[in-house]
């Protein structure tokens, strides 16, 4: 149980220390470099399998995207797309005996977090230019400046701590239960802990979607 809340150290880098987190996300990203050079290495224009497999992702991830923010889905797929998949992934690398789910670790989620958090004023400004999207900050009124930047932390915040309780809650529950009924539990909860980590990894990005749509939409008016 310490060691959920307290990655452990494993050894150090020139002074840095390296965790258990670290060095499942190290393998989480390893893996999807190399899943992704194997899907895209002989791409043509009749798909096998693995390419069906890549464009039916890339598909969905667009026309969610669109269906929230019409006319952005290729803007905001090479983000959308990566945080889903990398989310998703990590999600699931605690059911690799020796690994731990990175997003179990407040830092990585609070790191995600940060990538949208830098990623909505980025879109907002390249879209409409910084004078268009920062008025939106003073309107109606400047007194309402403060409000907005507060409701821009906290919502980053929270879209930290949801991930990340909800995938440290599954662990811990899933401990639990392995303790009380280790013959039992294994094959339902590997079903359950898949559930949960592509729930998560879809709350993430449809959350994703509507701040970024957010951004686009309210520097439009």
């Amino acid at each position: 149980m310490e060691e959920i809340f307290n990655p452990q150290v494993l050894f150090y880098l020139f002074t840095i220390p390296i965790t258990k987190t670290i060095i499942s996300t190290w393998v989480v990203m390893a893996f999807l470099v190399l899943f992704s050079f194997v899907l895209t290495r002989k791409m043509t224009f009749i798909p096998g399998r693995l390419q069906n497999v890549l464009e039916l992702f890339v598909e969905a991830i667009i026309n969610l995207i669109e269906g929230m923010s019409p006319g952005n889905g290729r803007k905001f797929l090479p983000l959308v797309g990566t945080l889903a998949l990398f989310i998703g992934t990590a999600n699931l690398a605690h059911l690799v005996p020796g690994l731990k789910a990175p997003t179990s670790d407040f830092n990585t989620a609070f790191a995600l977090a940060l990538v949208v958090f830098f990623a909505v004023p980025f879109y907002g400004i390249t879209t409409q230019g910084p004078k268009q999207y920062f008025k939106e900050y003073i309107s109606p009124s400047p007194i309402l400046l403060p409000f907005h930047i507060i409701s821009e932390i906290t919502r980053t915040f929270s879209l930290a701590l949801r991930l990340f309780g909800n995938i440290l809650g599954e662990e811990i529950i899933i401990g639990i239960l392995f303790l009380l009924a280790p013959l039992f539990v294994p094959v339902p909860m590997m079903l359950f802990s898949i559930f949960t980590a592509i729930i998560q990894a879809y709350i993430f990005t449809i959350l994703t979607v509507v701040y970024l749509s957010s951004a686009v939409e309210v520097s439009k008016h």
